[in-house]
Formats: C-alpha cells, sequence, structure tokens
C-alpha cells in the first residue's frame, strides 16, 4: 500500500495485530500520522480489562487510562473507537488542549456518557460492531440535550461519495479519512473546544447581566406592587370575597358560637342575608340537616382543646333542598395565646359530592358490566353444549314421543336461558348491535296492538305523533322494540289499579355534552323516544339502583331485574343517553334520546333477509377451533352433519399446524381462547400463509368485546353462541359462497430484509 511510506508510529504486537487494528476492514495501519520525534511517547499503556470482562478477549470492555475527573476541566470531549489503540493515539494527540478526553469503547458507551454531560465536540468512529457511527450519530441528534453538539467522523475505508454524504446527513460538521494528520486533527479540535469555551463564557456572561436585570426588575416591581397593593387592598378584598363560592365568617367562643362577621355573598352560598346569622345565634343550628345536627355540635364543643375542625354537613336551603357544604373553622389566639374567636371558611361542595356520586355509580355499573358479561360468555358455553346435544337427540328420539317432548322441553329451556344471557351482554355492553335508520314514532306505532294486549283494558295508552318532522334514529331495531316494550312492561307493573300511559316522540339538540347515569355524549342531533305512566313512582333509593342487573321492587318471581339494565346497556351502546323523572305517588317518566342517522335515503323497513338457500356442505374441509372440548365436539358433530369434512384443534398453534399440513376451505373458530393467540389473530396469520381461507367466527360475547377488531377481518361473519344447528349451517354456506378475505398487507413475506451489519 501507498501508505507504508507515511512515518506511522507503530507499538507491540497485540491479539488486534499492528497499531490500527486487523480488525475486519480496516486493515494493519495506523488511522494517524506522527513526526518521527518523539515516537517513543506514544507507546500505548496497558489495556486495562473492566470488572466482569473475560480474560480471552471475548466481551472484552478496555479502557487505556481512567477516564478525567469532569472537575478538572472545563470542556469535554467525547472519542469514540473500538480499537484501544486508535483511543490511545487520538488521546495522546489532544492531551495537551487542555480539555476532558472521555474514551467510550462503542456507541451503546457513549450514549451513556450523554447522559451524564455535555460535551464540546464527539469524535466518532464510523465502523464498529454493534451500533456503528452512523446510528450513534443518529441517536445523538435525536435527544435533544446532545443533538446541538459536534460530531466529526474518522473512518479508514468508508471515502466514497455515498458514506460521505450519509455522515453529513447525519448531523456532522466534518469527515476524516484515517489515516489522520495529527497536526490537522488537533487544530480542527482545538478551534471547536475555543469555541466551546468561548460559548460558554458568553452564556456565562449573559446569565450574570440576566440576573442583574432581573432582580433590577424584580426590586422595582415589588416596591410598585407594594404601593399598588396598599391603596387597592380593601376594594380587591371585597371584590374577591363576593366572587368567591366561600363564606368567610368569625364566630366568638361563647355557648352557641354566634357569627360576629359573615361576608357579603353568603346569600348566593346559603340563601340567608348575613343579617339572619349575626341577629340569631341559634339561626345557623336550626338549619343543619337533622341527622347531622348532634355529630356537628358535638365536634364544635371540643374545639378549644382541637384548635382547628373539619366538618361535612347538609344544609337545608330556604326551597327546602339540601347542599353540602364543607365547613373548616380555626382557633384565633390573643397575644397572650388564649382563645378569642373563631375563623373559618364554608365551602358549598354539593355539585363535587354528586359528582363523586355518580362517579362511584358509573364505576360500579362498568364493574358489574364486567362481571355479567364474563359470566354470560361462560354461560353461553355451557349453553352450547346443551342445546347442541339435545338437537343431536331429537333425531334418535322420533319414535319416542314422551321422551321427545321431554328433550324439546329441555331445549326451548336452554334457548329461554341463552335469551337471559344475550340480557346480561346487551347490560354489559357486550351485544352485537345492528344500527340502522329507524323511524320511531313508526316503531312505536306498529307495536301499538302488541303494547295494548300486555297493558289490558284498565290502561289507556296514547301515542303522541311528533309536532314536526321526526328525524330518523341510527339503532338496532329488534332492540329498541325490546327496550320500548320493557318500559310498558315496567309501567304496567307500576300501575296495578289502572292508569295512563303515553309514548311521545321528538327531536332534541344538545348544544354541548351531556352526561346522566353513568353515559355521556356530545353535543349534537338526537331522537327522543319517552314513555311516561301515571304509576306509582319511585323513591330516590331506588331511583339511584334503577339500571342495577337483578335490582328489582316486584315480588319474588314476577321480574328479573334485567329490564332496565338491559335498556341501560343498549342505549349506551348505541351513543345515547337515559333521563329519568320520577316522582312516588306521580308517575315516571323515562327519556331515550339516540343518535340522529347521518343518511336517511334507505326506506325504513327495507328486509335484509336473504332468500333461502341450500345449507348442506359439498365436502369442503372446515377447521374447528375451540379451547372447550366439550363445545368443539358439539360443533365437530354439528359441521360433520352437514356433510363437510371436519379437522379439529384446541388452540392457535396447533391450528396453524393443521392449516400448514393439508388444504382446508374455512377456518371456524372461537374468538376468546386462552394461551397467547385468539381466534382474531389465529385467522389473520391463516390468511397470510393461505389467502384463499374463508373464515367464521363464534363468541360467547356476541362480537368477541375482549378483543380488538381487525379492519383486515371486517367482512368476516360472527356467529352468537349458543347457536342453532340451522344458524351454524347458513352461516357456512353464506361463508363458503360468498366470503372472501383479502390477505392483510403487512408486508409479509416482501418485507425488506433488516440490515445484517454489511461493511460501511
Amino acid at each position: 500500500m501507498t501508505r507504508r511510506k507515511l512515518h506511522v508510529a507503530r507499538v507491540p504486537a497485540t491479539r488486534g495485530g499492528a497499531w490500527g487494528g486487523s480488525r475486519r476492514g480496516k486493515g494493519g495501519v495506523s488511522p494517524f500520522t506522527f513526526p518521527r520525534q518523539g515516537l517513543a511517547s506514544l507507546e500505548p499503556a496497558p489495556p486495562v480489562v473492566a470488572r466482569g470482562a473475560s480474560a480471552g478477549g471475548e466481551g472484552r470492555v478496555m479502557t487505556d487510562a481512567p477516564q478525567p475527573d469532569a472537575r478538572k476541566t472545563d470542556v469535554a470531549i467525547l472519542i469514540v473507537d473500538d480499537d484501544s489503540r486508535n483511543l490511545f493515539a487520538v488521546r495522546e494527540t489532544l492531551e495537551d488542549l487542555g480539555a476532558q478526553l472521555v474514551l467510550a469503547k462503542s456507541g451503546e458507551e457513549a450514549l451513556k456518557h450523554l447522559l451524564r454531560q455535555d460535551f464540546a465536540l464527539i469524535l466518532l468512529d464510523v465502523h464498529m460492531p454493534g451500533m456503528d457511527g452512523y446510528e450513534t450519530a443518529e441517536m445523538i441528534r435525536k435527544r435533544e440535550k446532545s443533538r446541538h453538539i459536534p460530531i466529526i467522523f474518522l473512518t479508514a475505508i468508508n471515502k466514497d461519495e455515498v458514506h460521505i454524504f450519509r455522515g453529513y446527513a447525519t448531523g456532522a460538521v466534518d469527515y476524516m479519512f484515517k489515516p489522520v494528520d495529527p497536526h490537522v486533527l488537533k487544530s480542527k479540535v482545538s478551534v471547536f473546544v475555543d469555541l466551546y469555551r468561548k460559548t460558554e463564557e458568553i452564556r456565562r456572561e449573559s446569565e450574570a447581566r440576566q440576573r442583574l436585570l432581573d432582580e433590577n426588575e424584580r426590586v422595582r416591581r415589588e416596591k410598585l406592587h407594594a404601593e399598588q397593593a396598599l391603596r387597592r387592598s380593601e376594594e380587591r378584598q371585597a371584590l374577591v370575597l363576593r366572587q368567591l363560592p366561600i363564606v368567610l365568617y368569625t364566630a366568638d367562643l361563647t355557648p352557641g358560637l354566634p357569627f360576629r362577621y359573615v361576608s357579603d355573598n353568603v346569600e348566593a352560598v346559603l340563601g340567608h342575608p348575613a343579617g339572619c346569622f349575626i341577629g340569631n345565634s341559634a339561626f345557623w343550628e336550626e338549619r343543619l340537616h337533622p341527622d347531622d345536627r348532634s355529630r356537628v355540635l358535638a365536634q364544635l364543643a371540643g374545639i378549644r382543646d382541637a384548635g382547628l375542625s373539619t366538618l361535612e354537613y347538609r344544609w337545608i336551603c330556604p326551597d327546602g333542598t339540601e347542599r353540602h357544604l364543607l365547613d373548616q373553622t380555626v382557633v384565633v389566639r390573643d397575644e397572650t395565646g388564649a382563645p378569642c374567636e373563631l375563623s373559618g371558611t364554608i365551602l358549598d361542595v354539593t355539585e363535587t359530592r354528586q359528582a363523586q356520586q355518580q362517579l362511584a355509580h358509573s364505576q360500579k355499573m362498568e364493574m358489574v358490566g364486567q362481571l355479567t358479561g364474563g359470566i354470560a360468555h361462560d354461560f353461553n358455553n355451557m349453553l352450547m353444549v346443551v342445546i347442541g346435544s339435545l338437537e343431536r337427540l331429537a333425531p334418535a328420539l322420533a319414535d319416542d314421543a314422551k321422551t321427545a317432548r321431554r328433550a324439546e322441553m329441555a331445549l326451548q329451556a336452554a334457548l329461554r336461558c341463552s335469551d337471559m344471557t344475550r340480557r346480561l351482554l346487551t347490560f354489559a355492553r357486550r351485544q352485537q348491535l345492528h344500527p340502522e335508520p329507524v323511524d320511531l314514532d313508526a316503531l312505536a306505532g306498529g307495536m301499538a296492538e302488541l303494547m295494548e294486549r300486555t297493558l289490558g283494558r284498565d290502561i289507556e295508552i296514547v301515542i303522541e305523533a311528533p309536532a314536526e318532522p321526526l328525524w330518523t334514529a341510527t339503532v338496532d331495531r329488534s332492540q329498541a322494540e325490546s327496550a320500548l316494550l320493557n318500559l310498558v312492561i315496567n309501567a304496567r307493573d307500576a300501575m296495578p289499579d289502572g292508569g295512563h300511559l303515553r309514548i311521545h316522540t321528538a327531536n332534541t339538540r344538545f348544544s354541548e355534552a351531556t352526561t346522566a347515569h353513568g353515559m355521556s355524549i356530545p353535543a349534537g342531533d338526537y331522537v327522543l323516544l319517552a314513555v311516561s305512566d301515571s304509576g306509582c313512582g319511585m323513591p330516590p333509593e331506588v331511583l339511584e339502583r334503577a339500571f342495577e342487573p337483578f335490582f328489582t321492587t316486584k315480588e319474588t318471581g314476577k321480574g328479573t331485574g334485567l329490564g332496565l339494565s338491559m335498556i341501560h346497556g343498549f342505549v349506551k351502546q348505541s351513543g345515547g343517553l337515559i333521563g329519568i323523572d320520577s316522582t312516588p305517588g306521580a308517575g315516571t317518566t323515562f327519556r331515550l334520546y339516540l343518535p340522529r342517522a347521518v343518511e336517511t335515503g334507505r326506506a325504513v323497513g327495507d328486509s335484509d333477509a336473504d332468500a333461502p338457500e341450500q345449507a348442506a356442505g359439498r365436502g369442503e374441509t372446515v377447521l374447528v377451533v375451540d379451547d372447550d372440548s366439550d363445545v368443539r365436539a358439539v360443533a365437530v358433530q354439528a359441521v360433520t352433519a352437514f356433510g363437510y369434512r371436519v379437522l379439529e384443534a384446541d388452540g392457535g398453534a396447533s391450528a396453524l399446524a393443521v392449516l400448514d399440513g393439508g388444504a382446508v376451505d374455512l377456518l371456524f373458530t372461537d374468538i376468546v381462547m386462552p394461551g397467547g393467540m385468539n381466534g382474531r389473530e389465529l385467522a389473520r396469520e391463516g390468511l397470510r400463509r393461505h389467502p384463499g381461507l374463508r373464515v367464521l367466527f363464534a363468541s360467547g360475547y356476541a362480537n368477541g368485546s375482549t378483543v380488538e377488531p381487525d379492519a383486515d377481518l371486517g367482512t368476516a361473519e360472527t356467529l352468537a353462541k349458543p347457536y342453532r344447528d340451522a344458524d351454524l349451517a347458513r352461516a357456512l354456506r353464506r361463508v363458503l359462497d360468498l366470503s372472501v378475505i383479502p390477505p392483510p398487507e403487512d408486508g409479509g413475506e416482501n418485507a425488506r430484509p433488516s440490515r445484517s451489519g454489511e461493511p460501511d
């Protein structure tokens, strides 16, 4: 090589070869040239192996000398090179600059140093194992505190324009080639060192000057504020007291604790003028809530010894309403330390307490919803076994009429249980809804005959026409009908001696977000469906628990307590709101606000029902996947009976093995499965491997609620457990004939492979 004519400093051979390193791609030539004089001074010190490194050199972390103390110099330079000899050469070259030289053997070690201190310059080797110089520079530039530090790249092999451009693109200020002339390197580094020192000096002077200006400004401002405060203190105090929702007061320590002073805003907070409190020492005590009076007076009796008191009590306002007040009082002492009076504040916390109660109720309802949803999911799996087994039994009992009737009774009972689980899922907001444009006025009119039969002759029902053309609501029609019927039944039970029932629809617009009964809706257009009765009404304690599942005031055997909870879940899942007005003895009004439909071009009442179709199998292969062995066995028997070739698996991993082992036309899988891979993830991976695969989901939740939906599987159909044989047969045929899911566009096998550490 032509480089040998340069004067190169040599050191005794080490495991890596001559100074400059014999590591891959770097050659054996030193990256620095030095004059012949003084070469002996460049002999590197014996390397020090960091504690924990192996003596054999593998994984060894070496430094040429202990790192300089950051307190000894005002400027630091970070030198990064995986070759100890290069670190030694650079350190010797820059030693007399008076800067702290911090050495790092890798990009990772350099980043650790940058977390601990600031540097004037970074000398960065390009080619390093693991994280190379470009990657290290990118990490440095991404960090806000280090992005300003200049970087000079040093390289022995990456000399083409592509690498030079990449170096400058990553934020380098210079790109130097090895071997590097020490004088050139020292000159360049000294420029950055001097620039850093001058910058720091200017910064310190600027900060000192700014501190002086700030101090002068502070003194001047404080003087001005003191003068203004002296002139306006009384005015400001009065204004603040009028605006604050807090009543300030002082009181004597004599028996009864009569008020001496009450702020003027007491009437806005407590409903009575200040004169009522000062003129009558018993006025405040008389208007305490009876349930709180004894507790409050007992606590105030010991305030002399306690020195302070914090009370929360209910206050009766002039209109009879109750307000929650937070009363904080301290004992004021005179110069001798003897207590002389009380000073305190009264804060109205009614809205805060109401918000806390609503939050607690919402959290309780959410927890109950999660519990009931989980129970319904497990119950559906058990019902799947019962219903499927009974349907398998029916053909075998055709000759035994008595036994066949018993089996049919058991099947109908299981189906009624299935209906109850659907109600539980609706309350838990885990029932799959099929929203469509619905005219609520037409829906109520169409149910008039059914409601009349339900109510009986003693109750008069009136369906009021809307005052203006009614907007179309976006709801699940069947769920809306079920909710209306439940409200009618509740109204009937509230009027055992007869009465009047009124159903009213109207357009409603909320100008701001509204919250009620654990629901929140944004501002917008909604369609009101209101049901009012003249029945017994509900007291506050019953109204508070109206939507709890299984809570009912009816006699045992006359109600499940799921009607209102189902309505609550349906309305919340639909994006609506519920309002209730109820007075004991005066009746109840339920108001359901349902979202307005965006598009109403389709005629309400159009049928989506498919034409009858042949449900039998045609020899296709179906893979049944379910972690529950009993449910899987029932599904396998049913699919086999339809004329399909059936394979089965108990989880995602075994299902993929079956898919890879032979041709499968349709994957019929449960959604919620333990073991790390749920049904949607299984379908996604199966489609990636076999793009022509059809998918049919089954779930104890109607929509697999514990699994996030996947846009790539949006066309897949979900069959809710427990399903009937006919439902399963139609779903299988429909998916095989119509549903083709495109493979997910995740790059898969065409993704560009990651860089494998080729030389830079």
